[in-house]
């Protein structure tokens, strides 16, 4: 999929579920932030290994980014290397983590997209390792 920088990707192109759990409150979530969809690699011992990320964070400048349709009015972006996974691989925002330790996650119903992904060429270009508290 190739867009121009700067077009919104239409809901009817990329359908992003969201968790019954956090319907209603995504808004509230975001604080007045984007929601972020990204993702970081690694190559370990010739295996590229990874995770998709999402988080709120102040609107990307970056033109790797691309605006999808607003979820319960909050902005959402995605890195432009992700809207093919996220429009066939049935993406759905979720709350993960322990008790003590939600954060959003995107769960996808058919993950061997993911791993697909990860076997293309140039998937590490301009990816860092994922280091905790840090972005």
């Amino acid at each position: 999929m190739t867009l121009a920088s700067g077009i919104v990707v239409p809901s009817s192109q990329i359908s992003l579920g969201v968790e019954p759990t956090l319907r209603g409150s995504l808004a509230r979530l975001a604080n007045g932030r984007a929601l972020v969809i990204d993702y970081f690699a690694s190559q370990r011992c010739s295996v590229v290994i990874g995770d998709l990320t999402c988080d709120f964070r102040a609107m990307p400048s970056d033109p790797g980014y691309f605006e999808m349709a607003s979820i319960e009015g909050v902005r959402v972006f995605a890195e432009s290397r992700l809207l093919a996974i996220l429009g066939d691989a049935g993406a759905s925002l979720r709350s993960a983590g322990p008790p003590f330790a939600r954060h959003l996650a995107v769960e996808l119903d058919r993950p061997e997209r993911w791993i697909d992904f990860l076997e293309r060429p140039g998937v590490l270009a301009g990816k860092r390792r994922l280091r905790p508290g840090r972005q």
